[in-house]
């Protein structure tokens, strides 16, 4: 996610970003404080979103149409500037 939040400002242009968190908010929102500077914006997923977009591991980019549908896929590292 640092890298991430790094990159936000070229991403937002074209995109809405949001981070998903898999861990519960107390640890979540420490972790979101220590190492993000508020830039991006931090969620928490549901088993309704694991369930849906077949969320098996992490780190894990999805991108979606407006539709919610999903257009792009990668589990691991990718780099921000490639899309």
């Amino acid at each position: 996610m640092p890298v991430l939040e790094d990159n936000i400002d070229k991403l937002i242009e074209e995109y809405d970003v949001l981070a998903l968190a898999h861990s519960d908010l107390v640890s979540t929102n420490s972790w979101v404080k220590n190492n993000l500077n508020g830039i991006l914006k931090i969620g928490l997923s549901t088993k309704e979103i694991r369930d849906k977009y077949k969320v098996i591991g992490q780190p894990l980019t999805i991108i979606l149409d407006q539709n919610g549908e999903v257009v792009y896929r990668e589990y691991g590292y990718i780099p921000v500037n490639g899309f």
